[in-house]
């Protein structure tokens, strides 16, 4: 039983990034400054949370 339960949560997880990214990739064509720009400022706080937390392991 728990190897079904395994087998249908990954196809859930596999379905809700696949949605996920189609989701994306729609919007990013429809508003491609909002996107992009959107896409910028996640990339500049995921690089300082990154230096942050090497920094506090450091």
């Amino acid at each position: 039983m728990a190897r079904f339960a395994r087998t249908v949560g990954m196809k859930a997880a596999k379905a809700t990034a696949r949605h996920s990214v189609r989701g994306a990739a729609s919007k990013a064509r429809r508003k491609p400054l909002r996107s992009a720009t959107l896409l910028g400022v996640g990339l500049m706080a995921g690089a300082a949370a990154g230096w942050f937390a090497a920094r506090r392991i450091a």
